[in-house]
């Protein structure tokens, strides 16, 4: 493979890795990153890619500059001809004209350069249009395109003409005498020194006794801004005549340093070059730049998803921590399991008499109203529970995200994320049923051995698996004797009530699992909630390869470009 052909590879290589560069959130520089990566996949496809292929193709000097420099009466007065319409209203919305030799023409027509924009055979009014005019006075191996003010009040006609300059192996840049000194040109300006194209500047419309003047302040700006090797042309002002073009010894300047360039291949070779190196120059650094700003997008996104995370992982280690301290037995639930199974006689009885349980059992219990109040005092505790903790974390979050400017971009766009979302309350109760479930199935599966199955019949599944949530809320370990003035002695009778049906061994691997599955019900439930600033964040997400896949694209354009240029011309990216 040629050094060109290696080139032409990189090319392409990197207009397939460029798409990877996002920037979805409002970081300081974003904008600009947005605009670059955008800019440069369409430099890519207009100019890099079929300039690389074609070394030797002719060269496309673009005319650009300021609205009402004469950028039009230019291209006219040095072709001798009327081939491209000065603009008389503002903002000029006509198409851009190209003027090439016959001979040119089929590479000019083709989508080699500039695929996005139509051919046409008429100036039209639509900027997405290239008005082709095949000219024989223009000599081959060069083409002059006529492109739309720098400065144009119109953003698509500032768009293309940044395009268009951007995709030029030359450059005639025409400004006045009254408006060279403007910041936008210079701003032009300082881009092609950065990239090292070649430049000529012609100052019009010079009052004709400050024509030497003006030119030479605007050698020494030019040179103090690296652009001491431009050509320089100044034209004095003057009343066109009624052809609209300016004399031919205005332009004669201009027009000699362009025939010499067209007539000599080693010239136009040189000018193909000199921009192409310079350009893949500025890629590698502007590479760097967006390869930075991929990171930077990449660690705000990884920051937000922590900060979307963390509230709700400690919502759910708060929930366990308040459903097995003992706090939920000194409410509600605890009145509601005395009324169930009374306290000291029935205490007295199962230490004194297990053996006897299932006679006595009917005479303890009160039937099914309490064991139904108390599984309805769980489930409103819990769920209460559940519902404070999923608002805490959707306040923490949004407070957190609110801290960066992109954040709180977010969190104004979602006015919700501020709560939880409207069905959480609902889906907490469910959550705090399912698990009730849970430990019903749990302790009938304990219940169904031959061995234990008189004493498990005698209390039944309802009440056995009140008595094991009991024991979860009471402590994360099982209760102890120091724990009971915690939690009551109430809670006490629940483990053993228990362990008088199931054994103390079954009974601490029974209140685990169903520890356990309230963890994961927790879990299932928050994680719901959280994803709802998660799945924000999914969709700002950055390609997980994005910077591999850039660092790829420059490395291969490093290699291309080392392949294609002798070591005179090879741009310095070391």
């Amino acid at each position: 493979m040629s050094g060109a052909e290696r080139l032409t590879a990189a090319f392409h290589a990197l207009e397939g890795a460029l798409p990877a560069a996002q920037y979805p959130l409002p970081i300081e520089g974003a904008d600009v990153l947005r605009q670059l990566a955008g800019s440069l996949a369409q430099q890519t496809r207009d100019y890099l890619i079929p300039r690389a292929a074609r070394l030797d193709a002719p060269l496309l000097a673009v005319v650009g500059g300021s609205t009402g420099a004469g950028k039009s009466t230019l291209v006219n007065s040095l072709l001798r001809a009327q081939l491209t319409r000065p603009g008389v209203l503002r903002p000029t919305t006509k198409s851009p004209v190209l003027i090439c030799h016959p001979d040119d023409e089929a590479w000019f027509r083709s989508d080699h350069v500039l695929p996005g924009l139509v051919r046409t055979d008429t100036q039209l009014h639509d900027s997405r249009a290239l008005h082709v005019v095949a000219f024989d006075g223009l000599p081959p191996g060069l083409a002059l395109l006529d492109a739309p003010d720098i400065d144009s009040i119109d953003d698509a006609n500032r768009s293309l003409a940044r395009q268009l300059l951007l995709a030029a192996d030359l450059w005639l840049f025409v400004t006045s005498a009254a408006r060279y000194a403007d910041a936008v040109p210079w701003e032009y300006l300082a881009e092609a020194a950065h990239r090292n194209t070649v430049v000529s500047v012609i100052v019009n419309r010079c009052p004709p006794g400050a024509v030497v003047e003006i030119a030479g302040h605007l050698a020494q700006m030019l040179a103090e801004r690296g652009l001491a090797g431009a050509k320089l042309f100044a034209v004095a002002e003057r009343a066109l005549p009624s052809d609209g073009m300016l004399p031919a010894g205005d332009v004669s300047g201009v027009k000699h340093w362009l025939t010499q360039l067209a007539a000599e291949s080693e010239a136009r070779s040189q000018v193909a070059v000199q921009s192409l190196a310079g350009t893949v120059r500025s890629i590698d650094m502007q590479l760097s730049e967006l390869i930075d700003g991929v990171r930077r997008q990449r660690d705000a996104l990884a920051e937000l998803r922590r900060e979307s995370v963390a509230p709700y992982q400690r919502a759910a280690a708060a929930v366990a921590e308040v459903a097995g301290d003992g706090s939920l037995l000194r409410g509600e639930i605890l009145s509601r399991w005395q009324d169930l199974v009374g306290t000291g006689e029935f205490m007295r009885s199962v230490e004194e008499r297990i053996g006897h349980l299932r006679d006595r059992l009917s005479g303890w219990f009160r039937g099914e109203a309490k064991e139904e109040a108390l599984q309805a005092a769980i489930s409103d505790t819990l769920t209460a529970v559940l519902r404070e903790a999923g608002d805490r974390a959707a306040e923490e979050t949004s407070a957190a995200w609110s801290l960066t400017r992109w954040g709180r971009d977010i969190v104004a766009a979602e006015p919700g994320l501020q709560r939880a979302s409207a069905g959480f309350h609902a889906a907490a109760a469910d959550a705090v049923r399912a698990w009730q479930s849970d430990v019903l199935r749990l302790v009938d599966e304990q219940g169904r051995g031959k061995r234990m199955k008189a004493r498990f019949l005698a209390i039944g599944t309802n009440l056995a698996g009140l008595a094991l949530i009991v024991v979860v809320f009471a402590s994360t370990g099982g209760l102890t004797t120091a724990e009971v003035g915690i939690a009551g002695g109430t809670s006490l009778l629940a483990q053993r009530l228990l362990e008088a049906v199931f054994g103390e061994d079954a009974v601490r691997r029974l209140a685990d699992h169903a520890r356990r599955q309230l963890a994961d019900r927790v879990d299932a439930l928050l994680a719901d909630e959280a994803a709802r600033f998660t799945t924000i964040l999914d969709s700002l997400a950055v390609d997980a390869d994005a910077t591999d896949r850039l660092e790829g694209a420059a490395a291969g354009l490093r290699d291309g470009a080392r392949a294609a240029f002798d070591d005179l011309t090879a741009p310095e990216l070391d």
